[in-house]
């Protein structure tokens, strides 16, 4: 039996070709019009413009209800991971992941913003026709999978290593300092304007220029390693058809740099995870032989096709160790430089002054130097843009080295005011306020741009020498860009406090204490802190009532504060509430028992209320923290006498005189006690020197029994 022939369509195309070539149309193969070509740019344009609309009506939101759905950065899944607050930003990046395992990595061509600053200012530079080049190095590559290891893993191995516990996922509120989805503070996350300016024309036309399009997406985000993994394990992927004639359309079409016709004449498919899945590729095909579906994953294949580019790269191994250098320099100088530099952006500007600096190298070794697609130097001559260029490398590379000399003091500067929280030991503290001060001074002196986190640790440190005068300055410097920065105005108050000015640091204290609404609760104990002192200040006038008021809601606001339950129970002592300031007393005691003074305090309620057995108890506890104290030893002798053990009394009279010689009441006491015994002699002495001391004892020793 013949075989049948399988007969199919020629497109107007190849007619043409055929009858332009003298050969006679097959009648069995009939002529027809080749299909419309598909035009994805266009959707995807609109796809990546309603990412700003969006963006527009989230922020128009948040300006007129005061709240919005907290932002959808996928940088908030670090909060999430250390601190254990499941945050909308990480859920939208759990379910971009998924989508990626299951269709493949079209997020970042199609709804990513920053895919949006690129292809518009790739499409500006066109029409300006300026043309770009893209760079191929093997280093830089390997920026996002470390960026991303640093980013999501590091933290882990971190706390694994030094056994902390993994956070605990919960949902939070603005209330608890970092709400997970509604947020009154929707710029909790994001830079300011002016770093956002610069961040566009970084990472939009400067990174595009220089290193060309999409190399943002391919040397610099930690998203996109993420989103490329997934990719690897995605059934969804480009496919291509017997129809594909290798004519090489497709990659001159690819602005991620993937050599298409290669890669599917040999897997049948593009493997490359760095496919974004723009389907430029598929609408270029004049054959239409490539097409979107499913197919294995790919997983590894890629490693089969001559690696990310498919081509050589376009540095030696000695300039790529060179760009490892400057790229680290500029990252560690600019990452959180003025605390207003955000990592990626200053990974954006490592990568573009590492390659800056491999040019500046080839000018000096090379006769013929580009940069990007302009020529620097020509024939071992430098070219006038050479000449230009030259200049601005000069100026830059000082820039980098102010603002890595600025960020070095800066660095320690910040981490020595963290640490100074946490310390307790004075001598150590004062040294290393010190050191912090000294730092933080030097970078504020040198910086370009003020910086608030300089500001405050300057203060933080201010505080801890006790230079009440700088610390003024300091709060005052913080507060003129923040307002309503209550820790700032506490310590503003706490610092007029010390310099005597009570009317002034009132003032700021009350205006803490207005703050109590829609502050988030780990400011609570800023809020007590001024709470305590305005209660202070209350009590020093001889206003017990309003000291004791403010002594209470600052333990509602902070309960866990030993202190303010002691200063309340003092407070409430002088109003004559007895029962409820030995129960806030008792308190103080529970949060703390070292609390030798309180001890004190409680006893001498304790005695006043004649329960001496529970007043001695207290009075030991003192004694324990407060031996050379003579009152306490002294309080203590006349409880055990009213308890009638007297060998115990004498002992604690004679410690109160060997404290403090000069203490009448130690020595009419254990006189008392002396004669009691009928040891009259000793019981004169102590009378005598009692009267000496205090003309009470004088007059009462005179009187007649």
């Amino acid at each position: 039996m013949a075989k049948r022939r399988k007969t199919r369509t020629r497109s107007q195309s190849e007619a043409k070709n055929d009858r332009a070539a003298g050969v006679q149309a097959d009648p069995g193969v009939p002529d027809v019009p080749p299909p419309p070509r598909r035009n994805f740019a266009r959707w995807r344009a609109l796809s990546l413009s309603l990412v700003y609309v969006v963006f527009a009506v989230h922020i128009i939101h948040w300006k007129v209800t005061g709240k919005t759905l907290a932002p959808l950065e996928l940088n908030e899944v670090m909060y999430t991971l250390e601190l254990g607050i499941i945050t909308a930003g990480f859920i939208f990046m759990c379910l971009l992941v998924f989508g990626t395992l299951i269709f493949g990595r079209f997020f970042c061509s199609w709804a990513c913003h920053i895919m949006v600053l690129q292809d518009a200012c790739a499409w500006l530079l066109r029409k300006l026709g300026i043309r770009s080049k893209p760079i191929r190095s093997r280093l830089l590559l390997l920026v996002p999978p470390l960026t991303a290891f640093y980013m999501f893993l590091w933290p882990q191995v971190v706390r694994t290593w030094t056994a902390g516990a993994l956070p605990t996922f919960h949902f939070a509120t603005d209330r608890e300092g970092w709400a997970s989805f509604v947020t009154n503070n929707f710029w909790r996350n994001l830079p300011s304007v002016p770093v956002i300016i610069l961040t566009f024309l970084v990472c939009g036309f400067a990174i595009v220029y220089l290193l060309g399009s999409r190399t943002f997406c391919t040397y610099i985000c930690p998203y996109g390693a993420v989103f490329a993994l997934a990719d690897r394990f995605s059934p969804g992927r480009i496919r291509v058809s017997d129809a594909c004639q290798q004519c090489g359309s497709c990659t001159a079409t690819c602005t991620s740099g993937i050599r298409v016709h290669e890669e599917v004449e040999q897997h049948g498919m593009i493997v490359n995870p760095a496919c974004l899945k723009d389907l430029d590729c598929v609408a270029a095909c004049p054959q239409q032989a490539l097409s979107y579906g499913l197919a294995k994953p790919a997983l590894w294949k890629s490693s089969q096709s001559g690696g990310r580019f498919g081509l050589r790269y376009d540095f030696t191994l000695a300039e790529e160790l060179l760009m490892a250098v400057v790229f680290l320099t500029v990252l560690l100088s600019f990452r959180g430089l003025y605390s207003r530099v955000p990592f990626l952006l200053s990974l954006a500007l490592g990568a573009i002054m590492a390659y800056l600096t491999i040019v500046g190298i080839q000018i000096l070794t090379r006769p013929n130097v580009s940069l990007a697609t302009l020529r620097v130097k020509a024939l071992g001559k430098l070219t006038g843009s050479g000449g230009a260029f030259v200049a601005f490398y000069a100026v830059l590379a000082l820039f980098v080295a102010h603002s890595a000399f600025v960020r070095y003091h800066e660095y320690h500067g910040l981490r020595g005011a963290r640490a100074l929280a946490g310390m307790t030991d004075r001598e150590q503290a004062a040294s290393l306020a010190s050191r912090t001060l000294e730092q933080l001074a030097t970078a504020d002196r040198w910086g370009l741009i003020s910086n608030e986190r300089v500001e405050r640790g300057m203060l933080t440190a201010a505080v801890t020498l006790g230079q009440h005068d700088d610390a003024v300055k300091f709060a005052r410097r913080v507060l003129a860009r923040r307002p309503g920065d209550i820790w700032a105005r506490l310590k503003l108050g706490q610092a007029l406090l010390q310099l005597n000015r009570q009317e002034e640091a009132q003032s700021e204290l009350r205006m803490v204490v207005a703050s109590t609404e829609d502050v988030p609760a780990n400011m609570y104990p800023t809020i007590a802190a001024a709470h305590r002192a305005l209660g202070g200040l209350s009590g020093r006038s001889g206003d017990f009532a309003t000291a004791a008021d403010h002594f209470a809601r600052a333990i509602e606001l902070d309960p866990t504060q030993a202190d303010l339950h002691a200063e309340l129970g003092g407070a409430l002592a002088e109003l004559g509430q007895v029962d409820r300031a030995i129960t806030s007393l008792e308190q103080a005691i529970r949060l703390d028992p070292t609390l030798s003074r309180v001890h004190y305090n409680l006893g001498t309620l304790l005695a006043f209320q004649g329960r001496w057995a529970e007043a001695v108890d207290s009075y030991r506890h003192a004694v324990e923290g407060l031996n050379d104290d003579a009152e306490v030893h002294n309080n203590l002798g006349y409880a055990l006498v009213q308890l009638g053990d007297t060998d115990a009394a004498r002992i604690h009279f004679n410690k109160a005189i060997a404290a403090d010689p000069k203490n009448a009441d130690a020595h009419f006491n254990l006189g008392r006690l002396l004669a009691a015994e009928s040891r009259v002699e000793e019981a004169s002495g102590h009378f005598a020197q009692a009267a000496a001391l205090d003309p009470r004892y004088a007059q009462l020793l005179q009187a007649p029994e």
